[in-house]
C-alpha cells in the first residue's frame, strides 16, 4: 500500500496501528486479534485497544462469537463516517473557539484608533455621506445651516435612495428655505426650524459623525469620523438645539 494513502489515512482520524490493521484486513479479509497482531505488527497487549477504536470510528465491524473476527468495512462507508464526525467536531471546535476567543478580539477591536477626515469638494463629501447612510440602521440625525439649496437638494436625493425603511430620520434646518424644500424633508423624516444655525451635519446611529462648514463664499467643509466621544457629543447638542426647535415651516 502506497504511503500517500498512509498519510490520508492518519489524516481522517486513523493511529499508526489503525491503519496498519485496516489495511491488513482489507488483503487478508476477516481476521482475529491475534493474527491481526501478528500480520500488522501490533504488540498484542494494545491490539485490542486498536480494534475497539477501529470499531468505534466506523472502520471495522466484529463478530461476537469465539474467537470474536473482525471484518473491514468499505472504504467509501468508512470515508463517510469519517467525515461525519470530523463535521460534528469541527462545529463543536468552532463555537468553542468562538465563544472564547470573540470576546477578546472585539476588545482588541474597542481599543483600535479612531479616524478623522477632513473633507472638500462636494463630491468626496457627498461619498462619505452616502456611505455612513448605507450604514445607517436605526437614527440618522441631519442638521443643515444656511447652505445653497442645490446643495440641500444633493443631499435629500442621496438620503432618498439608500436610507433603510425602519430608520429613523430627523432633519433641523435653519429658517427661511422654501416650502419645496421642506415638504421634501417631510416626506423623509420628521422636520424642525431654527433661527439660526452657525454649523451643521449628519450623525448615523451615534457612532459615525459628518460635521459642515461654511463660508462667506458658500464653499463647504466637512470633518467625519468614527470616535464614539465626538459623535456622542454631536449627538447630545443636536438633541439639545432639537428640544428648542419649532416644527412649522
Amino acid at each position: 500500500m502506497s504511503e500517500k494513502v498512509k498519510i490520508l489515512l492518519r489524516k481522517v482520524g486513523l493511529t499508526d496501528y489503525e491503519v496498519n490493521a485496516y489495511l491488513v484486513l482489507l488483503e487478508k479479509g476477516a481476521l482475529t486479534a491475534k493474527q491481526i497482531s501478528y500480520g500488522a505488527q501490533i504488540p498484542f497487549s494494545k491490539v485490542y485497544q486498536v480494534l475497539n477504536g477501529l470499531e468505534k470510528k466506523g472502520w471495522i465491524e466484529v463478530t461476537r462469537k469465539r474467537p470474536s473476527k473482525y471484518f473491514p468495512k468499505a472504504p467509501e462507508a468508512a470515508l463517510k463516517s469519517a467525515k461525519a464526525a470530523m463535521e460534528s467536531e469541527w462545529i463543536q471546535v468552532e463555537k468553542t473557539v468562538a465563544d472564547e476567543l470573540t470576546p477578546l478580539y472585539e476588545r482588541i477591536k474597542t481599543k483600535e484608533k479612531y479616524d478623522i477626515w477632513i473633507l472638500r469638494g462636494l463630491p468626496n463629501i457627498a461619498s462619505k455621506f452616502k456611505e455612513m447612510i448605507k450604514n445607517c440602521r436605526k437614527e440618522l440625525l441631519v442638521a443643515f445651516p444656511s447652505v445653497k439649496e442645490d446643495f440641500i437638494m444633493d443631499f435629500l436625493l442621496l438620503i432618498r435612495s439608500s436610507i433603510i425603511e425602519k430608520a429613523q430620520v430627523r432633519f433641523m434646518v435653519s429658517k427661511g428655505l422654501s416650502e419645496n424644500i421642506h415638504r421634501a424633508f417631510s416626506k423623509i423624516g420628521e422636520v424642525r426650524l431654527r433661527d439660526k444655525m452657525f454649523g451643521g451635519g449628519a450623525i448615523s446611529d451615534g457612532v459615525e459623525v459628518l460635521l459642515l462648514f461654511s463660508d462667506d463664499r458658500g464653499e463647504v467643509t466637512a470633518i467625519w469620523s468614527d470616535h464614539p466621544g465626538l459623535a456622542g457629543l454631536a449627538k447630545d447638542y443636536f438633541n439639545y438645539l432639537w428640544k428648542e426647535s419649532k416644527s412649522e415651516p
